[in-house]
């Protein structure tokens, strides 16, 4: 009985509240007071969960009741799924742009990456908090604070081997550098597969750790064109893309885990790729994607499959031994045939320098696969399955089409570097200030 004389004394509060702004405006309620009278409590937080996410910075800014609103409906009803984020790299000007996938829209973030005179320098560092842009320099890394690559960026001591396409993965609060190297700078007793673990993080100072290099099966591949690396709060995995080869590394205890050929999975998979899955109870997860050459009967060119893998074992989960597909049109639009492609070619003409390569970015709740070598054929957005239960059927619970953004289109020749994060009501604020985000209109 008492809960319920409070909830009734709450109701008449707000009605005394609501005829009192009546009162004062005198206008038959069109003025803003009438309209904060209204949104407040349970009603202003649903009003503010079906708001787009690209307008939530604005909306917290309108007032704190409607900043706590926000906060609070976040909460509640969290969006999982990361962002995607495009840095774009030309001569003449640096741009980023951020996929929503909320709303299904492109937005053009109006500060650019960290700023570098050398635009094949910036790169990109994985972390299970969201991958952030950074720039590496013979005088040190820079590392965006943001996942938007909008706020200033925090200056690190570059590492004690000169490297020129390292893997760089932010674990906990660690930074490792892997492999990489110049083999033409390096000094005595260096290692081209070098690792080093820079203790401060991201939060500067400290220096960096020699620690063991990478194992023998990824030496000859030691470098970011040709691995796919996956950060989490532990570790920092490897994968291989061609030959399928993996293992992790842990900078806590700065050693390095078992060494599997993930290959084995299907061995028809010529290009691989990884990214961050659900936790299974005190286990970490990752999801592989295999891309191959669909056979001549199929309706698309290549084929697409993710599997769950364990975490400290690099072993298949047994309930995702199938793998899931993406489907055949979504694999087709990131890998459509050639219009002058024989249609009486030899399978054995396809091996030769036509292998498919795919990108990866995610976290625990989904991510993004691209044809690497052709980012501007757009995306794939994938979404896992909630819950860790062995007895769940598939790893994929469902796939979507992500169109390229504009700004890739109409600068062909830039790099484009493609990341995924969080991004929540500080990171829009920080990105877009009080101008607000500029929509981009991108043809599914």
């Amino acid at each position: 009985m008492g809960g319920g004389v409070r909830a009734h004394e709450v109701k008449q509060h707000r009605g005394r509240r609501h005829q009192d702004a009546c009162a004062a405006d005198g206008d038959g309620g069109a003025s803003p007071s009438l309209a904060e009278a209204y949104l407040y409590g349970d009603v202003l937080e649903s009003v503010v969960a079906r708001v787009p996410a690209a307008d939530l910075a604005a909306a917290a800014r309108v007032s704190r009741e409607w900043l706590r609103a926000v906060r609070a409906a976040l909460r509640r009803r969290p969006r999982r799924l990361p962002w995607l984020v495009v840095h774009l790299q030309c001569r003449s000007r640096r741009s980023a742009a951020a996929y929503d996938p909320n709303s299904g829209a492109w937005l053009t973030v109006p500060h650019a990456p960290p700023p570098h005179a050398t635009p094949s320098h910036v790169r990109l560092v994985r972390g299970a908090r969201g991958d952030r842009v950074c720039a590496l320099s013979l005088s040190g890394l820079a590392v965006a604070r943001d996942p938007l690559g909008a706020a200033a960026c925090v200056d690190l001591a570059a590492p004690a081997v000169w490297r020129v396409d390292p893997v760089f993965a932010a674990v906990g609060d660690r930074v490792v550098a892997l492999g990489g190297a110049c083999r033409l700078a390096l000094g005595e007793g260096e290692d081209a597969a070098a690792v080093e673990v820079h203790e401060s993080g991201v939060g500067g100072g400290g220096g960096w750790t020699s620690c063991d290099p990478m194992p023998e099966p990824l030496r000859d591949s030691a470098a970011a064109t040709w691995l796919s690396a996956a950060a989490t709060e532990r570790r920092v995995y490897l994968v291989d893309k061609a030959t399928g080869w993996a293992s992790w590394f842990d900078p806590a205890s700065r050693r390095w885990g078992p060494t599997r050929r993930l290959g084995m999975t299907d061995v028809a998979v010529s290009n691989w790729g990884v990214a961050p899955g659900r936790a299974y109870m005190d286990n970490e997860r990752l999801v592989l994607f295999g891309a191959k050459r669909a056979d001549k009967q199929e309706s698309c060119s290549v084929v697409v499959t993710a599997w769950e893998v364990d975490g400290d074992t690099l072993e298949p989960v047994p309930s995702s031994s199938r793998g899931d597909a993406m489907p055949s049109e979504l694999a087709e639009r990131l890998f459509p045939r050639d219009d002058d492609e024989d249609e009486e070619e030899d399978e054995d003409d396809w091996e030769d320098g036509t292998s498919p390569s795919i990108g990866v970015c995610g976290n625990a709740a989904g991510g993004y696969v691209y044809n690497a070598a052709e980012p501007s054929n757009g995306a794939v957005l994938y979404e896992l399955r909630e819950g860790s239960n062995e007895a769940t059927a598939g790893t994929v619970a469902r796939w979507e089409w992500v169109p390229c953004a504009p700004a890739v289109r109409a600068q062909p020749m830039g790099r484009a570097i493609l990341g995924c994060s969080p991004v929540g009501v500080d990171e829009l604020a920080l990105g877009f200030g009080s101008a607000g985000p500029t929509a981009c209109a991108a043809a599914h």
